[in-house]
């Protein structure tokens, strides 16, 4: 960092406040004035914007505590959430959740970007506020930012674009890898229950000899807030508890044992399968032996399906719950609807296809299982791998600004790429 200085961001930026004008005031609307809101930061995939979802007028511009941000500069969000950054391309004004920062002659526009993207925890940290945080204009100027010569940030940014570019490539690459692991696994799930052969047969979830289905007690002993415990005798399923592939314990809620006496009905039996019937509709899970708890309940957006397992295997039934079949029913039911629900008398009507024998229930059941962990594992490392790429970035942003990129570090990306 020979030759370096350091300065606090207000004396190498003017800091722009955002605003907003009165909504309800036509003529301020609908102009001709760029006006971005960190909602639509939040969206962008770029480091650039030319465009933006509202505009405002001329009027609109100087009747708010808007300004208008010189192209070519920094906008940072400073509250809800403090950290989205963009470069604009074209002059626009922003909202109160935004700030602009306009560099001076001895800051290069990307220098500036990327060392606010570096420093984003450090952001969040000087942010202050009971209902959400805000990164006040003052704080924001005191922040330290080291100035090499503006030929050296010219050339720190070169680094760093190219390094991006091929991380980005890694990024994207992964991110498909990790969808196709996704896509084959549904891909054979739902030719398994396309492509029947001979014994299958066609049935109904209403008919009497294939499942019992269970609503869960919505009475007037249905538990209140008040009733929910952190511990307790009865554990009581809440909407994620049930996932798109099984239960998630992370958050649990619980009613007495008395409270559970006075329910008559969603208690659950071992090897029961749920299925989430209202607001996220078609997650699903098995109350099998894996599961710790011995008494539990679904709430009202839930309901049991009960295997009459002489007809149907329970994890037979959890894998057709999770096909496209099952899938397709219910988004020509349940489309459009402001409040999605899939009420039993709709269920009833459902059609699946059962093998006759039960081996081949097993048989394919024993395939969707050995393939899963398969994709799992894949998507495990492709996971890890999205993990070591993001890390990678932040580990060059430290170095460039501590004066220690002096080249590309090639090899550094040739096995993240890799």
């Amino acid at each position: 960092m020979v030759g370096w200085i350091t300065k606090p961001i207000g004396d190498v930026t003017t800091i722009i406040n955002g605003g907003t004008p009165k909504s309800k005031v036509a003529e301020y609307w609908d102009g001709d004035v760029l006006w971005i809101t960190p909602k639509d930061m939040g969206q962008l995939d770029s480091n650039y914007v030319s465009d933006t979802c509202r505009k405002i007028s001329d009027k609109g511009l100087a009747k708010s505590s808007a300004k208008l941000i010189p192209a070519n500069s920094v906008i940072l969000s400073t509250r809800a959430p403090i950290g989205h950054l963009v470069i604009n391309t074209l002059p626009m004004a922003t909202n109160q959740g935004c700030r602009g920062l306009v560099p001076s002659e001895l800051l290069d526009t990307k220098y500036l970007f990327y060392f606010l993207r570096l420093n984003v925890g450090l952001l969040n940290d000087l942010g202050s506020g009971t209902t959400f945080k805000e990164l006040s204009k003052s704080a924001l100027a005191g922040v330290e930012i080291p100035l090499p010569s503006l030929p050296e940030q010219k050339r720190i940014v070169a680094i760093l674009d190219e390094a991006f570019a091929g991380i980005d490539a890694a990024v994207a690459n992964t991110e498909k890898n990790l969808a196709n692991a996704r896509e084959l696994f549904e891909s054979y799930l739902n030719a398994v229950f396309t492509q029947k052969g001979d014994g299958w047969v066609e049935k109904k979830f209403g008919d009497a000899d294939l499942i019992q289905i269970i609503d869960g007690d919505r009475g007037v002993n249905y538990p209140k807030k008040a009733d929910f415990l952190d511990e307790g005798f009865c554990l009581f399923l809440n909407t994620k508890n049930v996932r798109p592939d099984g239960f998630n314990f992370d958050t649990t809620m619980f009613i007495t044992e008395e409270k559970d006496k006075a329910l008559r009905k969603g208690k659950l039996k071992r090897r029961d399968v749920i299925l989430t019937t209202r607001g996220t509709i078609g997650n699903i899970a098995v109350y099998d032996d894996s599961v710790a708890y011995d008494a539990i309940r679904i709430n009202s957006g839930m309901l049991i399906f009960r295997p009459n397992e002489k007809v149907i295997q329970s994890e037979y039934l959890f894998e057709i719950l999770r096909s496209g079949i099952m899938k397709s029913q219910i988004e020509r039911f349940v489309s459009g609807a402001a409040q999605p629900q899939l009420p039993i008398k709709t269920l009833v009507n459902f059609s699946i296809p059962v093998p006759v024998d039960l081996a081949d229930q097993g048989r394919i059941v024993a395939r969707l299982k050995e393939l899963s962990v398969e994709t799992q594992s894949l998507e495990t490392v492709y996971q890890q791998k999205l993990e070591a790429l993001v890390e990678l970035k932040q580990s060059i942003l430290q170095k460039a600004f501590a004066g220690e990129l002096t080249v590309l570090p090639e090899k550094t990306l040739e096995e993240a790429v890799a």
